[in-house]
């Protein structure tokens, strides 16, 4: 074999034969392109390189940054000019020049220079904007009306009508509420975002959001704004029982600044303040549970009042229940705007994403309608319908039917979700809710003054408008009902905040069934931003004594959280900087990370026996935390703590590494050393390999998170696959192991075994949910079975952890730790059973990842796309013939290299079994026959 020198060489002389192009794209600061609101002084700009030549890697950049457009032209960057940087950095490069202004808008562009010090043009022109950096930037006032607190307490409507004397040239809007607003300008509703400003843990942050308004949509002479405000997270009520969990009674409350820039330089500003008039709404009653009633005969109510300046009124919050002793230990009991922190936030808004119509429509019961959307989904239904003034319209929102074909609430506990609408007799009336949504894949409508067809109701969905980056398909078809259902989940449970389930009494951000599902999420979809957004709510809430929530924003279960739940303040930012290569997130969250780590290192509990294990009550009443969640057979919980303590130390010493904290490193690094020592002494069977419980979650949790000895791994892995097969090839595993069990099984020689699993279509198992009508992942493997009036959702994501195995195992696409955020990464598809095709493609930080495989007979094709400055290792199921071609080249014959090396290849080790590549960035294809 050639030496690594030798081949870049030998490469580089080829690649100058050839012919050359490239450009620079997708320019992103921070988490987005042309980002509003921005409030950090050093933001992250990222690009990506597109080249059709293989190997293409950055070697210099120059970064422009101007502070006017026509000056940028010139290839002026009057605010920064980076020079030209050796750097193959292409993402994350933080901002170096003058102090970024609020309000500013700042345009961008780059140019790169590649490995043979061939010069790009600059990209094209992009920018930012920044927010309101200075609490003195804000003139506004907290405005609402008075006496509308209750539980949870009215909309209202707040107006003001103001005159411009000219042509405005530019115009924003910066706008917050408490809970929720919508905002309306001249007749038009400010931006697409739904439920906003979102939710936060508000006691510390609220966010508020900025929008451009077009100058064209600005009158001379009179302009009007109108807000709606409803209870939104903040009020509404959460938590099972109803909903008795809140931040506040109310008021709502509005602030509202909208600047105008004129062409002669003058400036014009309205603000929320007394000046404008307030009254209730036609929205009777709104929440985030029950739903929403609107009496359209209320919009001509005249008994408009001036507004009330809110700054300064406190609120008693009840988090954790209503009782006074569930709150007592707790550190903020007061709710108040003047001691918030106003933010915009790092992710983008819930907004709606998709309609879609009913597949079917039937009568159960006279008079009662009830539509079917063919698929479990969460948002609201869009009404139209025309009636005499004063017909209520029923809509009630159900996952099921009941035996008489009605909508069956009974799985949603305390809560029966329904929006109600009373017509006001003009015409054809259209309307939806602005301040609740519902998970539901029927509606059961009533009152309808005729007949209904698929235009009457149509189901919009909505989630944070976060971009699909993953794709997956194989010949197997219930697979891809699986991966379907994957998707589905996910999209539903992402409305601020990383929620459980959407359509019963808790909608809350547990941390344990994010944690595991992360990896997969990220493969689907850009997680970057709406994480970190999360990690904000989940220090926000951080105790003072280092322990943190079971779910956040920090609501209705207190403190401290437990076994792998808490750990989800550790784990999720090490994911975002596997997939993203975001050092900044472990940055943020660094301090707090170490407060939980050293929370569990210092405990009592581990002062006992030098291993943390959580535990409330004691002798039979002792309870240990949630174990491994839900599954078929239990397993002993107790060992859970120790288990997650060790991986918690684990990352938190690599992440010291990566942040040059060598003291700390060392620290966890040692702590980590003698945790796996303790683990397998307390819990571990040596004699039979086993760890305590021998459930296949009691052994692969120790496995897959790295506490397993190296001489007892291959032991412990043939238990595992010796329990499944006595389950007659299925799962027995909970919310933890279950993301855990096929990628064990794929590495330790059993894929196959792992295969057969997945493809099962019996209980237990995700082909049971499909044989069973599922569109999305169930909370329960017996969801049809188990009681529904329990904890029993039909649209719980963390089953979905197997698509981390689509992606990786059989499509083979999976992140490198020695070049986070896909610099480096492996492409090594694992064909297997009845396959025969699998393709993903993964829109990595860096650009578009491809794997995609067929085998006929012996021939196997495998072909990839490995993006410009980026390098991947692949791994090709090898014949016993050794003969391998690329794009119809030779590659290996026999198992031997011919004496022409291709480019961009490196053959790494050639068996029977696998060949092993180092590839440059490019397109190729491989076939193996």
């Amino acid at each position: 074999m050639k030496s690594a020198k030798t081949f870049f060489i030998v490469l580089f002389f080829i690649s100058a034969q050839l012919s050359y192009s490239q450009t620079v794209e997708n320019l992103k600061v921070e988490y987005q392109a042309r980002p509003l609101g921005v409030e950090t002084q050093s933001p992250r700009l990222s690009w990506q390189i597109k080249s059709p030549k293989r190997g293409t890697t950055q070697t210099f950049y120059q970064i422009l940054v101007s502070d006017d457009e026509k000056t940028l032209a010139k290839n002026i960057g009057n605010v920064w000019d980076s020079k030209k940087i050796k750097s193959d950095q292409s993402l994350w490069i933080e901002y170096k020049g003058k102090p970024l202004e609020s309000r500013k808008r700042y345009f961008w562009k780059v140019k790169i220079w590649n490995e043979l010090a061939k010069m790009s043009a600059f990209s094209e022109v992009s920018y930012w904007e920044m927010g309101l950096l200075n609490k003195d930037d804000w003139s506004a006032r907290w405005i609402g009306m008075k006496g509308t607190e209750g539980k949870p307490p009215k909309s209202v409507e707040l107006d003001k009508t103001f005159n411009l004397g000219k042509r405005a040239v530019r115009a924003r809007i910066y706008v917050s509420g408490l809970g929720a607003y919508h905002l309306i300008f001249n007749g038009k509703k400010v931006g697409n975002d739904f439920l906003t400003p979102g939710w936060t843990h508000y006691l510390k942050t609220v966010h508020y959001q900025t929008y451009e308004i077009d100058p064209e949509n600005l009158t001379i002479g009179s302009n009007f704004i109108t807000a709606t405000l409803g209870s939104g997270w903040w009020s509404s009520g959460l938590g099972w029982g109803g909903g008795n969990h809140r931040y506040s009674e109310g008021p709502c409350r509005l602030l509202f600044q909208m600047e105008m820039e004129f062409y002669d330089g003058s400036r014009q500003t309205v603000v929320s303040d007394a000046s404008w008039q307030v009254r209730t709404s036609p929205i009777t009653s709104n929440s985030i549970y029950h739903g929403e009633t609107y009496d359209s005969r209320l919009e001509y109510n005249k008994l408009w009042k001036k507004a009330d300046v809110l700054d300064d009124l406190e609120n008693t919050t009840s988090l954790f229940g209503t009782e006074a002793a569930a709150n007592i230990r707790e550190e903020s009991e007061k709710f108040s705007t003047a001691n918030i922190a106003l933010k915009s936030s790092p992710s983008t808004q819930i907004e709606v994403i998709q309609e879609i119509k009913a597949i079917s429509i039937t009568e159960p019961r006279k008079g009662r309608y009830v539509f079917d959307f063919g698929q479990n989904l969460v948002g609201y239904a869009h009404l139209a319908v025309e009636g005499k003034a004063g017909k209520e319209i029923t809509m009630k929102f159900a996952e099921l039917l009941t035996d008489k074909g009605l909508a069956d609430q009974a799985n949603l506990r305390s809560i029966r979700p329904t929006d109600k609408f009373i017509l006001k007799g003009y015409g054809v009336e259209q309307w939806e809710p602005k301040f609740t949504y519902h998970g539901f894949r029927y509606v059961e409508v009533e009152g309808l003054p005729s007949k209904p067809d698929k235009n009457t109701l149509v189901a919009k969905v909505i989630h944070n408008n976060v971009p699909f980056t993953g794709e997956f398909t194989c010949s197997n078809e219930l697979l891809n009902k699986i991966y379907k259902n994957i998707t589905w989940g996910q999209r539903s449970n992402m409305h601020s905040v990383p929620t459980d389930c959407p359509q019963r009494d808790e909608r809350l951000g547990w941390m344990g069934d994010a944690q595991i599902f992360a990896p997969t999420a990220s493969y689907i979809m850009d997680m970057n931003g709406f994480f970190a957004k999360w990690m904000k709510d989940i220090t926000d809430s951080q105790h003072s004594s280092g322990y943190v929530y079971d779910v956040n924003p920090k609501m209705v279960v207190g403190g401290p959280s437990k076994p792998a739940w808490g750990d989800a303040l550790v784990i999720v930012p090490w994911r975002m900087y596997q997939f993203y290569g975001d050092k900044r997130i472990l940055e943020e969250n660094y301090e707090a990370m170490k407060k939980w780590v050293n929370y569990l290192n210092n405990h009592p509990n581990t002062k006992q026996n030098g291993i943390y294990h959580f535990q409330s009550g004691e002798g039979e009443k002792a309870w240990y935390g949630y174990g491994d969640w839900v599954p078929v057979e239990n397993s002993p919980t107790k060992p859970i703590g120790g288990s997650y303590q060790y991986f918690s130390n684990q990352i938190m010493a690599q992440t010291a590494r990566i942040l040059e904290k060598s003291q700390d490193a060392a620290e966890f690094e040692k702590t980590t050393q003698q945790i796996k020592l303790k683990y397998n002494e307390l819990y571990f069977d040596k004699a039979g390999s086993q760890y305590e419980g021998k459930t296949q979650g009691a052994n692969l949790i120790p496995l897959s998170l790295g506490l397993t000895q190296d001489a007892d791994k291959a032991a412990v892995a043939a238990n595992i696959a010796e329990n499944v097969k006595n389950h007659q090839k299925h799962l027995t595993t909970g919310f933890l192991s279950t993301a855990m069990l096929l990628p064990v099984l794929s590495e330790s020689g059993n894929h196959e075994l792992a295969y057969e699993v997945v493809n099962q279509k019996t209980y237990p198992g995700w082909g049971y949910m499909i044989e069973k009508g599922a569109t999305t992942m169930w909370e329960l493997w017996n969801s049809d079975t188990e009681k529904p009036e329990g904890m029993n959702s039909r649209n719980h994501f963390a089953y979905g952890s197997v698509g981390e195995w689509f992606y990786g195992y059989l499509a083979g696409i999976r992140p490198d730790d020695s070049g986070a955020g896909f610099r480096k990464f492996k492409i090594a598809p694992m064909p297997v059973g009845d396959l025969t095709s699998a393709s993903a493609s993964y829109l990595s930080p860096y650009g578009q990842i491809r794997s995609s495989w067929t085998k006929t007979g012996d021939k196997f094709t495998l072909k990839i796309s490995v993006p410009a400055n980026t390098s991947a290792t692949v791994e090709i199921p090898n014949t016993a013939n050794g003969n391998l071609k690329e794009t119809g080249k030779v590659l290996l014959a026999k198992g031997k290299q011919p004496k022409i090396l291709l480019p961009g290849i490196k053959v790494v080790k050639a068996d029977a079994k696998v060949v092993t590549l180092q590839v440059l960035s490019g397109d190729y294809e491989f076939v193996t026959e």
